[in-house]
């Protein structure tokens, strides 16, 4: 079994996409969906926990990291969750384990919803099929296509760790480290720039990502266990809305998480591990 993970590549619906690895082939298989503007390695240190049982699978979904972006600009829900379930065809996965952050427990709930025999266990994380108010009014102010802004660029790596920091309180400094190394590169100006299709943040498409209210359509259409986890200190997956995403699971049940914001599998990745890998070995 190797001790770090593989990068890998594979063409998936005419797109190059990337992929990270670890464990054995011959282990139960889980996939992994990072969120909206993150990376495959986010998945690092539960990966990493896990390999000596499983083979695990990350994918770097469309437009992000160092997956291709669309060159039709096509970031429509349908196509990320097309993605996911091809990449389980192209390696003979299922029936497999399916994980998800945020954006990507969306895509990995819709998989699950679709194809109910590529998927035995669903496990969304911080998924919120309902935004809050004020992250409904941001998403009105994107730019529209015509008006999008010049990538942002950063003179310093550390410029980068302070911001996120301040944004991430609860997140370690070393996951911030590594979710950032491997969401940036350095161009031939000297300056870090981000390796996310800007086009993602348009008005329109960012609406189509985020605004995940498809879920109260699929979730009850998912008959596998599926567990929700969410941050006690969620900015984006209120207690609420997330009672009412359980109600519409045949067989949820609610994961709230002390001291976690939206990167649960970051913020406390040690409590996230065990619970997780309590209830996919049941």
């Amino acid at each position: 079994m190797p001790t770090l993970g593989q990068d890998k590549f594979i063409t998936i619906n005419g797109l190059q996409l990337h992929y990270v690895e670890w464990g054995s082939p011959d282990k139960p298989s889980i996939v992994l969906l990072h969120g909206f503007q993150s990376n495959a390695h986010t998945w690092d240190t539960f990966s990493s926990a896990m390999a000596a049982d499983y083979h695990l699978l990350a994918l770097e979904q469309r437009g992000h990291g160092d997956s291709a972006w669309a060159p039709d600009g096509n970031y429509a829900p349908e196509a990320f969750a097309g993605d996911a379930a091809a990449f389980i065809d192209a390696l003979n996965l299922a029936p497999t384990l399916l994980i998800g952050h945020s954006m990507g427990g969306r895509y990995a709930a819709l998989v699950t919803a679709e194809h109910p025999d590529k998927v035995t266990k669903l496990v969304m994380v911080d998924t919120p099929a309902e935004l809050p108010p004020n992250i409904e009014s941001l998403l009105a102010q994107q730019p529209d296509r015509d008006n999008l802004p010049e990538p942002e660029t950063f003179d310093a790596f550390e410029d980068i760790i302070g911001k996120a920091t301040s944004e991430y309180p609860l997140t370690p400094e070393a996951e911030l480290r590594r979710a950032n190394y491997h969401n940036l590169y350095r161009g031939a100006d000297g300056k870090w720039h981000w390796k996310w299709d800007l086009n993602l943040i348009e008005r329109e498409c960012i609406s189509r990502i985020l605004k995940m209210d498809d879920l109260y359509d699929a979730l009850p259409r998912v008959q596998c266990p599926a567990p929700l986890f969410r941050g006690a200190e969620s900015p984006l997956l209120t207690a609420d809305v997330a009672q009412k995403m359980i109600e519409c699971l045949p067989n949820g049940r609610l994961e709230e998480i002390a001291d976690a914001a939206h990167t649960i599998n970051a913020d406390q990745a040690e409590t996230f591990q065990t619970i997780t890998a309590d209830f996919l070995a049941t």
